[in-house]
C-alpha cells in the first residue's frame, strides 16, 4: 500500500517505480490524494506505472476533479474502497492531517501499527508543537 497527498508523492513514486523497475510480483494500491488534477505532481507518471504493473491498482481522490481519469474519486482519501489486505505494509507520505487520517483508516482496516510506515511532508515538526 502506497498512499500519498499533494507533494508528498515524491519519494512514493520512487517506490513505485522501483517496483516497476524490478518487474515486481506483488499486490500494489496506490492512493493519493491533491487539490486538483492540476496540481497533482507525476500524475501521467503514476497512470504509466501502474499500466506497466499488472498488479497494481490506483486511486485518486481530488478536492475539484475533472473526471478524465475514470478511478478520480471526489474529497479525501478514503481507504473504503481499495481492496487493502490486512497484512499489507503501507507507507504513508504527506502533510500530518492526511498521515493520522489514513493511518487512522489502516489501523481500523486490520493492519498491524508496524506495517504503517510514514514520512511527514509538511512544516517541520518543532513548528506544530508551537
Amino acid at each position: 500500500m502506497l498512499a500519498s497527498a499533494g507533494i508528498g508523492c515524491t519519494p512514493i513514486m520512487s517506490m513505485l517505480d522501483h517496483l516497476a523497475a524490478t518487474n515486481s510480483t506483488r499486490q500494489i494500491t496506490v492512493a493519493h490524494g491533491d487539490y486538483s488534477p492540476a496540481t497533482h505532481a507525476f500524475r501521467s507518471d503514476l497512470e504509466q506505472l501502474v499500466a506497466k504493473l499488472g498488479n497494481a491498482q490506483a486511486a485518486v481522490w481530488y478536492e475539484v476533479p475533472d473526471g478524465e481519469w475514470p478511478t478520480e474519486r471526489t474529497g479525501f482519501v478514503d481507504l473504503g474502497g481499495p481492496s487493502i489486505p490486512a497484512d499489507a505494509t503501507a507507507y504513508l507520505c504527506g502533510p500530518l492531517p492526511f498521515l493520522r487520517a489514513v493511518r487512522g483508516q489502516l489501523l481500523a482496516l486490520g493492519l498491524a501499527p508496524e506495517a504503517i510506515h510514514y514520512e511527514v511532508f509538511g512544516p517541520d515538526l518543532w513548528l506544530l508543537r508551537q
